[in-house]
């Protein structure tokens, strides 16, 4: 059975991606990340014994200032850092941590 469930219109397309297990953001490792295509968002969960724990909606936060993506894919280095794959616009970037103060 899924572990969480998103309904999707006939026109959409739900973009999955990849648990973190990279070392940059320790707070986020085991994180699930996935988007949604259309619509442009990226969420986040973590999955805990079969369920969905802190979902976040993480669009504002990784989405470039003033820009929508369309994510066709994810990747991951041999570090475990993750990647986001911008269709419309052919860039690739990278996530990293917010720089603090």
């Amino acid at each position: 059975m899924p572990v969480i469930e998103y309904p999707n219109p006939p026109s959409g397309s739900i973009t999955g991606g990849y648990v973190y297990r990279g070392c940059r953001m320790p707070a986020l490792r085991g994180t699930y990340f996935y988007a949604d295509y259309m619509k442009g968002f990226i969420r986040s969960f973590v999955p805990a014994d079969g369920k969905v724990a802190r979902e976040r909606d993480l669009t504002s936060d990784l989405t470039p200032p003033n820009s929508t993506l369309h994510l066709s894919s994810f990747g991951e280095d041999a570090r475990g850092e993750l990647y986001l794959v911008d269709h419309r616009q052919g860039a690739i970037y990278r996530i990293i941590p917010r720089k603090e103060g």
